[in-house]
C-alpha cells in the first residue's frame, strides 16, 4: 500500500464556516447522507427492502429499510467513496456501485426490484445537492462545496485553504502574502475554520489567515472535501 493510498483511507471533512455577523458560527456537518426509493419497473413501491451502505475503503456499513412508501434513508456516513448499495427483498436483490457522497448532501439513490427489473439494460444513479439548492427546505445560507477531485486539479502554489476558498465568488483573497481572505467584504476576524466540526480557529487573533499557525496546520492531502459556508443560519 502506497502512501496516497493511506492518506485517502484516512480523510477528512474540511468545513469553513464563514459567519459574517458578529455571533459564533453554528456547528458544521461532518458526515454525508443517503436516501432513495426503492420499486418495481412498475414503479409499485417496496416496503420492507433491506438496504445495505458499505464504504469499500474501510469496510464499514451502514443498514437501512423501505418504509410504507418504499423510501430508505441513511445518516451519519463518511464522505467520499465509492460506497456499495445493496438492496434486497424476497431473495431479489440490486446491487448498485461507485457511489460517492458529498459532505451535508442527501445523495439519492432509487433502485428497482422485481422480475422486470432485469429487462433493465442500465441503473441511473442521480445525486441531488440539496444541501444548497435554491428554494430547498435543507437549505441554511448559501454555500460552495470544493470536492476532492478539484482539490486534486485546482491549481495552489502554497496548497492551502484560502486559495481553494476563492472557488465561492463571495470570498476574496485581501491579502494573498499574509492569507487574509473575506466573505462579501466583511472583516477577516469574523471567520471561523473547523475540521471535522472542530473549530481550529485563532484563539488569540494572531494570524491573518484564521489559523493558530502561519502555515496551514493540516495537508491538503488529508482533506476529502471542503465547504464553504456564508452565514449559515436557519432562517427558522
Amino acid at each position: 500500500m502506497n502512501y496516497r493510498s493511506k492518506v485517502r483511507y484516512s480523510k477528512l471533512a474540511l468545513g469553513l464556516a464563514i459567519a459574517i455577523a458578529s455571533a459564533p458560527a453554528m456547528a458544521q456537518n461532518t458526515t454525508a447522507n443517503v436516501g432513495g426509493r426503492v420499486t418495481t419497473a412498475t414503479e409499485t413501491v417496496i416496503a420492507g427492502a433491506q438496504v445495505t451502505i458499505t464504504h469499500l475503503p474501510s469496510g464499514t456499513s451502514s443498514s437501512a429499510t423501505s418504509d410504507a412508501n418504499g423510501r430508505y434513508s441513511a445518516r451519519g456516513l463518511r464522505v467520499g467513496g465509492p460506497y456499495r448499495i445493496t438492496i434486497t427483498k424476497d431473495g431479489t436483490t440490486e446491487v448498485i456501485d461507485n457511489v460517492f457522497l458529498q459532505l451535508a448532501e442527501t445523495t439519492q439513490v432509487n433502485a428497482m426490484l422485481g422480475q422486470d427489473a432485469a429487462t433493465l439494460a442500465a441503473v441511473e444513479v442521480t445525486a441531488d445537492n440539496v444541501g444548497y439548492s435554491v428554494f430547498s427546505s435543507n437549505a441554511i445560507g448559501a454555500g460552495t462545496t470544493v470536492t476532492r477531485d478539484q482539490l486534486d486539479t485546482y491549481a495552489s502554489i502554497q496548497r492551502n485553504l484560502q486559495d481553494y476558498a476563492r472557488l465561492d465568488p463571495r470570498i476574496s483573497q485581501t491579502d494573498k502574502d499574509r492569507g487574509e481572505i473575506s466573505a462579501g467584504g466583511q472583516n477577516s476576524r469574523f471567520n471561523s475554520i473547523t475540521v471535522d466540526g472542530l473549530s481550529i480557529s485563532d484563539s488569540f487573533g494572531l494570524e491573518a489567515n484564521n489559523l493558530p499557525t502561519i502555515k496551514q496546520p493540516i495537508s491538503i492531502d488529508a482533506i476529502e472535501e471542503v465547504q464553504v459556508n456564508i452565514s449559515n443560519y436557519d432562517v427558522t
